[in-house]
């Protein structure tokens, strides 16, 4: 099977040579890494500057503590220079050459790349930002130049990890570089960073929230399902039934298709016991299931978010999976319960969450993709091609999001009155905690533009913890929550949960309709 194939590295000009500085009391594997992917297209020199001093003890000692805790730190782990690298006294003239900064102090180089930590060129902001258990904020700018090229707001998985924090950002930072020369050879430049005001995070306070994090985790495990998920139905009201299950599995993700007269509901189910996700289908009779979902899916990886969709009379399926580093299209050969493998779309990364359109002419996928080993949560990338199973192309301004607030999609796009709307997950505090609208006004090969109009934050909309999924088939509405419950004789059920008055659910889709209340928007978005 054909099929594309994710690649970090950027189309460079092969006759390019690279000075890349580095500081030599913070070199870290991601430097190496970085290194790497410049050095299959380009020749680079690498030199190192003294200037900025090593961590202070504590957080090197944390991070040694951490990292026999968790016995890797990928990206994140400490090097040792290179013998053929230099100081960077002896870097001389640099004309005919590019300059990329990373020794985070400020440099001759006057159109150096450069990478700033919350607005600064010292990582030490981040090990700050991260300490406050905050979204850190990078970018990629020339040196002198207030306007970025290119900039993350990252999704932190593990806030109670320093390690894995800075493995997830200097991850991201290859990224960011390599974007950045693309956008320096085509002369574009990114949207200005969002001004934050700098958290002021301790070691101390962090290690103090980390064990009381842990130690509560380990207390209340045999008692409680942290942020179990649920799926809910409604037609027309504004009570939301929950699908029942057994405290043993979780449902999630749910998709509505109808087929010959009738209608079924998808989903993930997930059983704590064998920690793997699966598909489920039920058929859906007003707004109840007419028997509990049954598995339509298994493979030997993980599966989740059961898009399914009809194309010229056949009925397919694009579920995530990423653990599979593939993103796979299934088609029915006996709808509901039985699916057959299509074809492989892409491979080579994490694809999570593939959102298929078709629009004016062509395919589209909406989907988060890492290859380096990042975040599923906080970058969206689209590819498009001319028919569904031929091949894909990824878009030139890739990722076109890169926030965590806004970039992982959230079920299936609504295309109403010659206007499309996108809704996404909001990551930032944690993951799936609300699901965003937008407004796509551009959708082309070569431009992509978006305007936000509302926000469903779980904690105002539902009194939840998380809803990251949302579907609407005429009447019915489906969505997913999440909420802790107990175990065993502990069990709370959930069966129904009511929008809050006045909510954006409800002010902003019809409960009697497919359509967004337009009339609704605040004029000022």
């Amino acid at each position: 099977m054909s099929s594309a194939c994710i690649d970090a590295t950027p189309s460079l000009d092969q006759g390019s040579r690279v000075a890349l500085i580095l500081p030599r009391h913070r070199l870290r594997e991601w430097h190496r890494e970085l290194l790497g992917h410049i050095g299959k297209v380009r020749e680079v020199s690498v030199f190192l500057d003294d200037r900025a001093p090593p961590y202070p003890l504590a957080y090197r000692m944390w991070l040694r503590l951490e990292q026999l805790i968790f016995k890797s730190c990928g990206v994140a782990r400490p090097i040792a220079p290179e013998k053929e690298w230099r100081p960077v006294s002896a870097l001389g003239d640099t004309s005919g050459r590019a300059v990329i900064n990373l020794s985070e102090c400020p440099g001759p180089h006057s159109n150096a790349l450069e990478i700033r930590y919350d607005g600064a060129l010292d990582s030490r902001a981040l090990l700050d930002r991260l300490l406050s258990l905050t979204s850190p904020y990078l970018s990629v700018q020339r040196a002198g130049d207030e306007t970025p090229l290119v900039t993350s707001r990252l999704a932190i998985e593990d806030k109670f990890s320093l390690l894995r924090g800075l493995r997830t950002a200097f991850a991201r930072c290859i990224s960011l570089v390599l974007r950045g020369m693309e956008l320096t050879e085509e002369g574009d430049a990114g949207t200005a960073t969002e001004a934050t005001a700098l958290p002021n995070g301790s070691l101390p306070a962090f290690a103090s929230r980390m064990f009381a994090h842990k130690v509560s985790n380990a207390l209340m495990k045999p008692f409680w399902h942290q942020d179990h998920w649920h799926v809910a139905l409604r037609r027309g009201a504004r009570t939301f039934k929950v699908i029942e299950d057994d405290g043993g599995r979780f449902y999630a993700d749910p998709f509505l298709q109808t087929w010959q007269g009738r209608t079924f509901l998808f989903v993930e189910e997930y059983p704590y016991a064998t920690r793997r996700g699966l598909i489920s289908a039920a058929e859906i009779v007003g707004d109840e299931l007419l028997a509990p979902p049954m598995p339509v899916l298994i493979r030997p990886y993980h599966l989740s978010y059961p898009f399914v969709f009809e194309h010229d009379g056949d009925l397919y399926m694009l579920p995530e999976t990423g653990e599979n580093h593939s993103l796979e299209l299934y088609r029915a050969a006996e709808f509901p319960w039985k699916w057959e493998l299509k074809k492989v779309l892409m491979e080579g990364a994490v694809f999570s969450d593939a959102t298929p359109l078709f629009h004016d002419g062509l395919w589209w996928i909406f989907v988060t993709a890492d290859s380096i080993g990042t975040s599923t949560q906080d970058q969206l990338s689209i590819f498009y091609s001319d028919s569904l199973g031929g091949a894909w192309t990824a878009h030139p301004a890739n990722p076109v999001k890169s926030d965590s607030r806004w970039s992982r999609p959230a079920g299936r796009l609504v295309q109403q009155n010659g206007r499309l709307f996108r809704p996404a997950q909001d990551c930032d505090g944690s993951y799936g905690a609300g699901i965003v609208w937008f407004e796509i006004t551009e959708l082309s090969p070569e431009r992509f533009t978006e305007r936000l109009i509302v926000t469903w934050d779980a904690r105002v909309e539902l009194d939840a913890t998380g809803l990251h999924s949302f579907d609407q088939l005429g009447e019915l509405h489906a969505i997913d929550f999440s909420r802790s419950i107990g175990r065993g004789w502990l069990r709370r059920r959930v069966r129904t949960i009511a929008p809050r008055s006045g909510g954006n659910i409800d002010a902003y889709f019809s409960p009697t309709s497919n359509r967004l209340r337009l009339d609704r928007q605040d004029s000022s978005l």
